[in-house]
């Protein structure tokens, strides 16, 4: 993990702050500088604009993660029992700790507009399966019950929109109890997730 300078940090901080509170549209640099008190020169000397800063922060977060989960790869992702308890992938703690560590960094670059921030992620958690299912089976070939991309996508996404609704609740529940979540999301069925017995068939208001 790279180690920023105290003008990295400020920089960083006022962007969090600001974005928080503004949303990217409507940032300006000097909106940044005020907040961290550097001269508009200072923030030029590092960044071109606030979209080579947004995109700095990307590829930081990205980088960063993507040397985590390098050194997370050698295990596999494992069918389990869910009824003799569920034992987590590293590769999910890597992820949920990293985010952990850079929690309101990500979550304003999630909710940026017009970032290409979470397709990168994705892409990354796409990675992180198709890696672990080469380890498991010695290829990519996955069982034919539905077409490869629409597992994939299922599956990817999944992950991707828990760690998402985590993001952005008012009370995130710590690192622990996510990476459960997420692990006992990938055994249950929607059926046994919600609980549904026989409730169907109730008339649904609008």
């Amino acid at each position: 993990m790279q180690r920023l300078t105290k003008t990295d940090e400020k920089i960083k901080k006022a962007f969090i702050d600001l974005m928080k509170v503004k949303g990217f549209d409507h940032l300006t640099v000097s909106d940044i500088t005020n907040n961290a008190k550097i001269n508009r020169s200072t923030f030029y000397s590092h960044y071109e604009d606030k979209y080579a800063l947004e995109k700095h922060f990307e590829d930081m977060v990205l980088n960063e993660l993507s040397e985590e989960l390098n050194s997370n790869l050698d295990s596999t992702m494992k069918y389990q029992d869910i009824s003799k308890g569920i034992e987590s992938y590293p590769v999910i703690n890597t992820i949920v700790d990293y985010i952990e560590s850079e929690f309101d960094l990500i979550k304003v670059l999630m909710g940026s507009t017009g970032t290409t921030f979470e397709s990168r992620v994705k892409d990354v958690l796409y990675q992180v399966v198709n890696h672990g299912l080469y380890l498991a089976k010695g290829n990519s070939k996955m069982v034919d019950q539905i077409p490869n991309d629409y597992a994939y996508e299922i599956v990817v996404s999944g992950i991707l929109n828990t760690m998402k609704f985590w993001l952005f609740k008012d009370n995130p529940e710590d690192k622990d109890t996510i990476v459960d979540i997420i692990m006992k999301t990938r055994y249950l069925s929607p059926y046994d997730l919600l609980g549904v017995d026989n409730q169907f068939g109730k008339t649904i208001k609008v």
